[in-house]
């Protein structure tokens, strides 16, 4: 699986942009998002599908120095699991 993940400070929270793209054979049959601890995002792709992406307006929260972990996992048909993991800190 080949992961993208963009994120930017809003007004209020940060947007995030997730993508994935599952390489030969992989399929994508649910992406979980997960930001801070909290669950952002929870798909179930109906049928799977080689690729994947979601934009998240306004999530979490966002002040100066903040640190945030963003955390994708991606499953496939066969329940294996692939995680990407970003991590940054919102500036002053």
């Amino acid at each position: 699986m080949r992961f993208s993940i963009q994120h930017s400070r809003a007004v209020a929270g940060n947007n995030i942009t997730v993508g994935v793209e599952g390489d030969g054979p992989e399929v994508i049959a649910r992406v979980t998002t997960n930001l801070d601890g909290f669950e952002i995002g929870n798909d179930e792709i109906d049928p799977p599908c080689v690729s994947y992406e979601r934009q998240f307006l306004h999530a979490g929260e966002a002040s100066p120095l903040m640190e945030h972990e963003l955390v994708v996992t991606v499953t496939d048909t066969q329940g294996n699991t692939k995680s990407a993991d970003r991590r940054w800190q919102d500036a002053t």
